[in-house]
C-alpha cells in the first residue's frame, strides 16, 4: 500500500447504487490508498479495501 495523503475527503450519495459504483470506479483506477463506505442511517461497513469486505449493491 502507498502512504496516505495529507488530506482526506468525504462524499455522500443518495443512491446506493451510485455509492457502490464510485468506490468500484476508484478501486479499479487505484486513487486511493484507504476507502471505506459506510452507510449513514446505522452506520454498517459496506465496503472496506484495507479489510477486503464488501457486500453486494443490493446490501447498499
Amino acid at each position: 500500500m502507498r502512504t496516505s495523503p495529507e488530506f482526506s475527503s468525504a462524499d455522500r450519495y443518495h443512491y446506493a447504487k451510485n455509492a457502490h459504483e464510485a468506490v468500484l470506479r476508484l478501486r479499479d483506477v487505484g486513487l486511493v490508498t484507504q476507502m471505506q463506505a459506510i452507510r449513514i442511517e446505522d452506520g454498517a461497513v459496506l465496503f472496506d479495501l484495507a479489510s477486503g469486505a464488501s457486500l453486494p449493491t443490493d446490501q447498499w
